[in-house]
């Protein structure tokens, strides 16, 4: 076996036709999905990192093997971790009620809607599931919020709405408490 250091995030391992047989490995069923060859590359590999010096603790490795005539070279590439930063393009101004169960979204809508209280910029989202309603505004009417602190507990973030919005299902898009109040009555 035959270990060496490419640059700062890589190492190269290479694995003659003897080693090969002598870890049991053969490069048919080699792969982190077999048991047996999970657990020797993973032997390998920390064997190799300290030999090399190579960091992977904390970090995002990725294992490439090729077979080049009897010999298998693997590659270790150990990157940093990137967190996601999320930036909410174009948003609005927006507060997020998660209502909960159907029965309650029901009851909330119908009693908005009786109220006249037909608010231009409001959406209804389905999202795991529980219901929400998303007031694109920040100053919600002191009415709305009387009747929707009933039922429901406000989920004031943009990055929250954002979610919903992103990964919720679309009930009503446009003016949802007289859209589906007015089938309620």
């Amino acid at each position: 076996m035959t270990v060496e250091k490419l640059s700062e995030n890589r190492a190269l391992i290479i694995l003659c036709s003897q080693d090969m047989r002598d870890f049991s490995l053969s490069f048919d069923t080699l792969g982190l999905n077999d048991i047996h060859s999970r657990r020797i590359l993973l032997r390998i590999m920390r064997l190799a990192c300290q030999k090399t010096g190579l960091e992977i603790n904390g970090k995002n490795v990725q294992l490439e093997a090729i077979e080049i005539g009897d010999d298998c070279y693997i590659l270790i590439t150990a990157d940093k971790i990137l967190h996601k930063r999320y930036k909410i393009k174009g948003s609005v101004p927006s507060v997020c009620y998660k209502i909960g169960n159907s029965s309650n979204f029901l009851e909330v809508i119908e009693k908005l809607y009786r109220q006249n209280i037909y608010c231009n910029k409001n959406s209804a989202y389905l999202y795991n599931d529980n219901y929400y309603l998303i007031f694109d505004y920040c100053n919600v009417p002191k009415q709305t919020k009387r009747i929707l602190s009933e039922y429901c507990a406000k989920r004031g973030s943009k990055i929250e709405s954002a979610r919903v919005k992103e990964n919720g299902k679309k009930i009503c898009d446009n003016n949802a408490v007289y859209q589906i109040g007015k089938h309620l009555i």
